[in-house]
């Protein structure tokens, strides 16, 4: 199995990283179907240590029904059983994911509180007891949970896992916003205005993993210029973070 440090292809120097990044970014833009977005996100995390993904995304119709959809590469076996016995009303992720925006890296405790227990060690027979959730909430309505599992425990080291969040909150936000346009077409936006070269190349390396800091000193301006860039960046694509604005230009074709 991958280790947390294979996330190096998102996170290491741009020009080093930067065709693998973008070929595995692009392809989750690119995905045609749910058959090829479940390949594409799950060989992203595949490279981050995850075997397993799930999506599931629900928005309101015209007509004010709620849509659920939800693509999944668990074992059918567990997705069978989990809908049986209606784990979904227990599930501390699920629950996280749909009243928060913070990326929620699975415990014991969380589960323990929510007294499902008996869901976390149904899940590790199958290969699913450790993971992380990533939600995902537009303004429209529209809402996604995005889950990476394996069957190892994810690193202890702080800041590991929190570049291991940091990327799984790309790969997170491009699943999205493709799984999205798949089902709900009605919630595409279109570009307000065109991004400046500093916009878009400060997006570049935020995308590489750098931070502003970082962007800084590689585009020779200061630091606070390549936060007013990158927040100008995300007015204009009409989102509220830096995850959210890679995976809008994504998906636009500017970091292609």
């Amino acid at each position: 199995m991958n280790s947390p440090e294979s996330f190096g292809w998102l996170s290491s120097s741009f020009g080093g990283a930067r065709s693998k990044s973008i070929d595995l970014m692009s392809a989750i833009i690119a995905a045609k179907s749910e058959t090829e977005l479940l390949a594409a996100v799950s060989n992203a995390a595949g490279y981050s240590g995850f075997e397993r993904i799930l999506i599931g995304t629900q928005w309101v119709a015209s007509k004010g029904e709620r849509c659920f959809q939800v693509l999944s590469g668990y074992p059918l076996e567990w997705q069978t059983t989990y809908a049986r016995r209606d784990y979904m009303a227990r599930d501390p992720t699920v629950k996280h994911c749909q009243a928060r925006t913070s990326s929620l890296v699975w415990s014991e405790d969380q589960f323990q509180q929510a007294d499902a227990m008996e869901l976390l060690e149904e899940a590790r027979g199958y290969g699913l007891g450790h993971g992380m959730s990533i939600p995902i909430h537009e303004a429209t309505g529209v809402k996604s949970m995005v889950s990476f599992v394996r069957d190892q425990p994810i690193c202890k080291n702080p800041l590991e896992a929190n570049e291991l969040v940091k990327a799984g909150e790309v790969i997170a936000h491009l699943a999205h916003f493709s799984f999205r346009r798949m089902n709900t077409p009605h919630a595409h936006r279109v570009l307000p205005k065109r991004l400046t070269s500093s916009e878009v190349s400060a997006l570049r390396w935020v995308a590489a993993g750098k931070t502003s800091w970082e962007a800084s000193r590689i585009m020779n301006i200061a630091e606070a210029t390549v936060v007013f860039h990158l927040n100008n960046a995300m007015k204009k694509l009409d989102v509220v973070n830096r995850p959210q604005a890679i995976a809008a230009a994504f998906r636009l074709g500017l970091l292609e």
